[in-house]
């Protein structure tokens, strides 16, 4: 079963969400870049949805099909604790959903900033960056800041020259001064190993749209800043998503940002 902080994320939203049994999941799309959760409340959530990892069975890539929508939204996210990939990955969605109705709720305990999570990160021309994830428009904006930069990736399909495979993270991630981690191991089940892995780093940051949770047990676990997503057009969103579209294409539909806790000594 996935580690600790998924646990915990879960455990937080169903203490912060009032009336959470009463919130259903209006729509569920399972697309082939994202997959997106849509409440009753209007939130929606997202999840890279590894769709090169997920196996089909014959002609079906999920089993439950037609059962989802309008189940309580909070039973479809404890399937965040599941080992089957394509079920993760819809609870992860359902748990980034009901994670903005608790970061609304909370707006005072964190500095939201909007704009590129690269251009708010502190990187030294001394540092070793380490990007776990291999997000191609971030690294020509940190060659700009340092050149001690290590890029991991689990799909071989993604990786090229001066990618490692992400086996090589036990070794590359101890040295990290800055770590960027992909928000798409809070799915796959490694967001608990990368962190302990990372702990020597000044700046952990936890990045993309599927980052995009409920703060606080991400904080106490090392992570310093979160990059994600505010979304502003949840219909067009669920569009892209149901078309096949990933990040590039959520631009028109959202805001990046940046989430730290206020009493960050940057902010003091």
């Amino acid at each position: 079963m996935p580690g600790r902080i998924i646990r915990e994320l879960l455990q937080s939203v169903k203490a912060e969400v009032e009336d959470v049994d009463a919130i259903k999941a209006e729509k569920v799309f399972i697309g082939l870049g994202y997959t997106a959760v849509q409440l009753s409340t209007g939130h929606v959530g997202l999840c890279y949805t590894f769709s090169s990892e997920i196996a089909p069975d014959c002609c079906q890539i999920w089993r439950k099909a037609g059962t989802l929508a309008g189940l309580p939204a909070i039973k479809i996210a404890e399937l965040s604790l599941s080992w089957d990939l394509s079920e993760a990955v819809v609870g992860v969605a359902a748990l980034n959903a009901l994670s903005q109705m608790v970061i609304e709720k909370n707006l005072g305990r964190y500095m939201i900033l909007e704009g590129d999570l690269i251009d708010k990160l502190e990187i030294r021309r001394n540092d070793t960056v380490v990007l776990v994830g291999n997000i191609h428009p971030f690294i020509p904006k940190i060659m700009e800041k340092t050149g001690n930069i290590f890029v991991l990736e689990r799909n071989p399909r993604l990786r090229g020259a001066n990618v490692f495979p992400d086996t090589a993270a036990e070794e590359i991630l101890p040295q990290a001064t800055v770590a960027i981690i992909t928000g798409t191991a809070l799915a796959n089940g490694t967001i608990d190993h990368l962190l302990e892995l990372s702990k020597n780093a000044r700046e952990v940051a936890l990045v993309g749209p599927t980052a995009s949770m409920f703060p606080d047990p991400l904080f106490k676990h090392g992570v310093s800043v979160i990059g994600g997503i505010k979304i502003t057009d949840a219909e067009k969103i669920l569009q892209i998503v149901s078309e096949g579209g990933g990040t590039p294409s959520f631009k028109e539909a959202c805001k990046q940002i940046t989430i730290r806790p206020k009493q960050h000594k940057r902010f003091q």
